[in-house]
């Protein structure tokens, strides 16, 4: 279950969400910041911008991580529904807690389309490696 492939996957797709937050910020596609949770909960708060995005990187490859080995078991269900449907629920789930919005309607106008594209994009790698690694293994072992 833990092959090379896991860590290049997850590494790969934190390097390049953390990346693509940046870009985001910078060209003003989200409202908020990457690096906004260590004020939020006083976590990092006195530390470099450099530091805090190291963290921030960490995490994802973390949560890439969880998310290949959960979704290693999940091969039936077809790659691209299942990333569509991960990034509605962790966009939703992220620009909920950012915003805190007044009822579900506001929710839903306060999501960021290009933040949504690039999570389902990026979902869709990581799932799509997943199922793509556990089909071809036992292929490989005749």
């Amino acid at each position: 279950m833990h092959t090379p492939t896991l860590l290049w996957t997850a590494l790969v797709a934190g390097l390049l969400t953390a990346l693509s937050l940046k870009f985001l910020k910078v060209f003003h596609f989200v409202k908020w910041s990457p690096l906004g949770w260590s004020q939020k909960w006083n976590v990092l708060a006195m530390e470099s911008p450099i530091v805090k995005w190291l963290v921030l990187i960490t995490v994802l490859v973390l949560l890439f991580i969880a998310l290949y080995s959960i979704l290693h078991v999940t091969s039936k269900i077809p790659s691209s529904i299942t990333s569509i449907v991960l990034a509605v629920i962790f966009v939703c789930a992220v620009e909920w807690t950012i915003s805190r919005p007044d009822s579900i309607g506001s929710a839903f106008k306060s999501v960021s389309i290009p933040f949504l594209c690039l999570i389902a994009m990026i979902t869709r790698f990581v799932v799509g490696t997943s199922v793509f690694m556990k089909n071809e293994l036992p292929k490989n072992a005749k």
